[in-house]
């Protein structure tokens, strides 16, 4: 990326001021700093693709993953019940219901990854937890379809071929 006049220039996550990273368990997460609305949206992911699978890629496609940056997106932590998902068109993080000031903001990992870096026991608590995460591969016919709402084009497609 360019600004223009042939300098390079780092692409930026965008992050609404009503969400920061702060410390979480032993490590950090992304809550809201204010009352969110539904629908509002909390995060644009920087443009910055790989073709390697890592533990904070976010997988965009069969080709490409969305890099880790350090910034707030890096931070969303996994939940099955989550409180926002991603637009996969746009890159943008949207609020899926109303959250709270002082919530953490999550995102379902199986709603993106075929297959993950790093496989996880989920301690989301949820009544529809489920239980250890390694991708919308391993997950059952219904289990995909329950999850289709919320899932990529690319995982979308992929339901369709099994």
């Amino acid at each position: 990326m360019d600004d223009g006049e042939g300098r390079a220039v780092e692409a930026r996550t965008w992050a609404s001021d009503k969400v920061e990273v702060r410390p979480c368990g032993s490590g950090q997460a992304l809550f809201a700093a204010a009352d969110i609305a539904a629908g509002e949206r909390l995060l644009a992911l920087a443009p910055v693709f790989v073709s390697a699978i890592g533990r904070y890629t976010i997988q965009i496609d069969g080709e490409r993953h969305q890099a880790g940056t350090d910034e707030a997106d890096d931070f969303m932590n996994h939940s099955c019940e989550p409180s926002a998902r991603l637009d996969f068109e746009t890159l943008e993080v949207l609020a899926l219901r109303p959250i709270a000031a002082g919530e953490l903001v999550t995102f379902n990992y199986l709603s993106s990854e075929w297959d993950m870096a790093e496989p996880f026991a989920c301690e989301c608590g949820s009544s529809g937890c489920m239980g250890t995460i390694r991708g919308f591969r391993h997950l059952d016919r219904d289990q995909r379809r329950a999850l289709v709402h919320l899932a990529s084009p690319y995982l979308r497609g992929r339901l369709e071929d099994t």
